[in-house]
């Protein structure tokens, strides 16, 4: 058994025949004076004693073969209720980002998991029954990637329990059972023990024969993934080079991708096309959600629509969808007393005062917004818009909205939560730092002291 991937090794192993038998193959493959191999064991503590029986049988197995120790606990059931996900995807979501620490502290390279083919003709299954997009009718990929640097391998994904089980028998390897795996209480024991069963009474080979079907799953879609690139390319709204400010940084930052509406449902099939634009740019799908997001599209008029994903923010305004990445935690206000930078959100504010005399007007007011000093008294407010909030754009003698001044400039709709707004301390708006300011405070020719307020995004 040879890896793909080069360097030093994790092997995640629980104690169960599968990763017993792996340990065994790799020490008999991988000498440790060519390699490091490190062994990576998680105690969730859903069995009581058995829990730490195990782990002390995997420290055991390790320290036999040569190869370096490593544990992890985790309070799973607290997880699981703090996080609202059931005991399995808890288990898993601890148990892979306690990998990725240990592989980016230790140094270790390849992750190999001791998955088989049964767990692949399992994952299938359970894919189905839940509802999947293309994607995961390949199931369990034999190589893949967590993180930018940790490649994650399964050298057993082709070999059934049935065989795995044997070679333990044939080669005298001590393993722990997990009495669990016998109960019904999680999907994937159902699938196991009650419709594994039932299948292999119609098809007694039912785990190669999916794992064969698995394989075709996975060729279907890597010709697909050649037919809709270009597709979906022609979908997306590219940014315009020429267009610079605030608004365009904020973009960038939190900006996933915005895509044209028409073309989408042109193609008569926004659905797929929408799925395949969310998993391009790696955003978890959710079938009810991606259904909801399709039907609009067809339905949207000239509103604008705002969906929650797990992670994400969608909506559909302006004849565009676009997905954003939105910090979640709301930005306090801050108090300016004098000039200096202050940080808001994600945004540093700027306060400088200059002399008008000593100074180019033009190239100020290419800095941030210039107010005339001697109008506005310190100490200024920072926070986000309010509901009701008015001013009076420069030049505009009347009164504004702010959200119909940001709706005029053409503003995202989810970037009126973060805009930063300045005040004076009775809640009179100042300005819209880079944006604009309120007719009240500009600089006239009788102006001497101004004020520059500027603002930017950390990248």
């Amino acid at each position: 058994m040879e890896h793909p991937v080069e360097g030093d090794l994790l092997l995640a192993v629980s104690g169960g025949v599968d990763s017993s038998a792996m340990a065994d193959i790799i020490h008999q493959l991988y000498p440790t004076n060519k390699c490091r191999i490190g062994v990576a064991h998680v105690n969730f503590h859903l069995r009581g004693e058995d829990s730490n029986s195990d782990q002390e049988f995997v420290r055991n197995l390790a320290q036999r073969y040569g190869f370096e120790f490593f544990t992890a606990d985790f309070d799973t059931l607290k997880y699981a209720k703090e996080h609202k996900l059931s005991v399995e995807i808890a288990a898993r979501d601890l148990r892979y980002n306690w990998f990725r620490e240990l592989s980016q502290k230790e140094g270790f390279d390849v992750l190999m998991t001791a998955h088989n083919a049964d767990d692949n003709a399992e994952t299938l299954l359970l894919n189905l029954v839940r509802g999947t997009g293309r994607q995961g009718l390949g199931a369990i990929r034999p190589l893949g990637q967590l993180d930018s640097r940790l490649f994650v391998f399964r050298p057993l994904l082709n070999i059934t329990r049935e065989e795995i089980e044997e070679y333990a028998k044939e080669n005298n390897l001590k393993y722990c059972i997990d009495k669990t795996n016998a109960q019904n209480e999680y999907s994937r024991n159902k699938i196991r023990n009650q419709v594994m069963p039932l299948l292999k009474e119609i098809n007694p080979s039912v785990i190669q024969t999916l794992n064969k079907d698995i394989s075709r799953f996975r060729e279907l879609n890597a010709e697909v993934d050649k037919l809709v690139a270009a597709k979906v390319e022609s979908f997306l709204i590219k940014k315009e080079p020429s267009k610079s400010g605030i608004v365009e940084d904020i973009r960038e930052k939190y900006l996933v991708f915005r895509a044209s509406v028409e073309k989408l449902c042109s193609t008569g099939n926004a659905g797929f096309y929408l799925a395949e634009l969310l998993r391009l740019h790696n955003i978890p799908l959710n079938e009810d959600e991606l259904e909801q997001i399709a039907e609009t599209l067809y339905t949207i008029n000239d509103s604008t629509r705002v969906f929650s994903l797990k992670n994400n923010v969608a909506t559909i305004e302006r004849g565009e969808l676009r997905l954003y990445s939105l910090p979640k935690e709301k930005f306090n206000s801050i108090e300016i007393p004098c000039p200096g930078c202050y940080a808001f959100g994600p945004f540093e504010i700027k306060v400088e005062a200059v002399s008008l005399g000593d100074s180019d007007l033009k190239s100020l007011l290419r800095k941030g917004s210039v107010l005339d000093a001697d109008k506005v008294d310190f100490p200024l407010i920072c926070r986000t818009m309010q509901e009701g909030d008015k001013f009076s754009p420069y030049g505009l003698k009347g009164s504004k909205s702010v959200v119909d001044f940001l709706n005029s400039r053409k503003v995202d709709l989810l970037f009126k939560n973060i805009i930063p707004v300045v005040t004076k301390k009775d809640g009179s708006i100042v300005c819209l730092p880079s944006l604009e300011i309120d007719d009240r405070f500009k600089v006239t020719s009788q102006s001497q002291n101004l004020l520059i307020i500027s603002i930017q995004i950390s990248r």
